[in-house]
């Protein structure tokens, strides 16, 4: 259950309205979340478990505000959202990004698909289909990083998902054909 600090704000509505929905489509999964919101922000963890894995979401929203000495400085906004999925075969290694520099180590099947500056680096040679999809999932969600290790992966995105459900989904189908 999320607890609302209310407060007579557009930017809590907004929040609030936002917090609501993601409630409301984690519900039809009969998927239990919890957190908070108010008007700087909110967070909304949420897990499921289904076919041997387990995934964590966590939906965040921040606002902070800096002090300008001499020129003010506006309100910095944030949101992003964080999945972590546990019980992945432990031989495979992935590790996906943001780096110029990284991108330079990425095979050619990878390099030839995926727009600079994202790299990915794994252990094995996935097939075809397999790169398509991952490809596709972190355009997509503007995945920042994404990291699979010793049977868990974790990745980061700076959006706020507006569907969850779809999240869900496309995170399924790239964690099975990982597996």
């Amino acid at each position: 259950m999320i607890q609302y600090e209310t407060a007579n704000s557009p930017f809590f509505e907004a929040n609030k309205e936002y917090c609501e929905t993601i409630e409301g489509q984690l519900r039809t999964m009969d998927i239990a979340c919890s957190g908070f919101c108010n008007s700087f922000g909110y967070d909304i963890e949420a897990t499921l478990e289904r076919d041997d894995l387990t995934y964590y979401l966590k939906f965040h929203k921040h606002q902070s505000t800096q002090n300008g000495v001499v020129i003010p400085v506006d309100a910095i906004n944030y949101a992003g959202t964080k999945i972590e999925v546990s019980g992945l075969n432990k031989k495979f290694s992935l590790t996906a990004g943001k780096s110029n520099l990284k991108r330079l180590f990425t095979s050619k099947h990878f390099r030839d698909k995926i727009p600079a500056p994202y790299f990915v680096m794994c252990n094995y040679s996935p097939d075809s289909k397999f790169v398509d999809l991952l490809v596709k999932q972190i355009l997509n969600y503007k995945i920042s990083e994404l990291t699979v290790h010793s049977g868990s992966a974790k990745g980061k995105m700076h959006i706020a998902i507006t569907n969850s459900l779809d999240l869900i989904t496309d995170i399924e189908r790239t964690m099975k054909a990982l597996v």
